[in-house]
C-alpha cells in the first residue's frame, strides 16, 4: 500500500457525520478546516472547506495527499466512536513493540592534555573597610 492509498483508507474510515469536525494539516504549516469530503481521487482529495483562520466557507479545495501531514478531529470523540472507526485497541504489550536498537558511541580518541599554565588571579582585592582605612590614616598621622 502506497502513501496515497493509506490516506484514502484513513478517510474512508471517517464517517460523514465527522467531516465537518476535521482539519487537515499541510506541509506548508497551513490547516484546512473541512466541511465535507467531496471525493477521494487516487492522487488528491476534493473537499469543501476553508483555510483555518478565515471565514471563507464553502470553498472547494483539491489537496494532493503528498501535501498532508495530519488529519485532526476538532471535537472530543468518545472511546466507542474511535473504536467504531479504527477497531478496539488492546493494551500494547512490551513484546509487541519493535526493539529499540541502541547505538554504541564511537570510542573517543585519547587526547593528551597540555599542561595548563598557571594564571595569577585577576580578581580585584576586596575593598578595605572603613575601620581599616581610619586605622591606616592614624598610623600615618602619628608618624609625622
Amino acid at each position: 500500500m502506497n502513501a496515497n492509498e493509506a490516506w484514502i483508507a484513513l478517510f474512508r474510515r471517517i464517517p460523514g457525520s465527522l467531516h465537518d469536525a476535521l482539519a487537515l494539516g499541510l506541509t506548508t504549516g497551513s490547516e484546512i478546516v473541512v466541511q465535507k469530503i467531496v471525493k477521494l481521487e487516487p492522487e488528491f482529495i476534493v473537499i469543501r472547506g476553508r483555510l483555518a483562520g478565515t471565514q471563507d466557507t464553502g470553498r472547494v479545495v483539491m489537496v494532493p495527499y503528498t501535501q498532508l501531514t495530519f488529519v485532526a478531529v476538532q471535537r472530543e470523540l468518545k472511546d466507542a466512536e474511535v473504536e467504531g472507526m479504527f477497531g478496539k485497541a488492546g493494551p500494547v504489550a512490551f513484546a509487541d513493540l519493535p526493539p529499540v536498537v541502541e547505538e554504541q558511541p564511537a570510542a573517543a580518541p585519547v587526547v593528551e592534555e597540555a599542561p595548563q599554565p598557571v594564571v595569577e588571579s585577576t580578581r580585584k582585592p576586596a575593598a578595605p573597610t572603613k575601620s581599616a582605612l581610619v586605622a591606616k590614616l592614624r598610623e600615618r598621622l602619628k608618624d609625622k
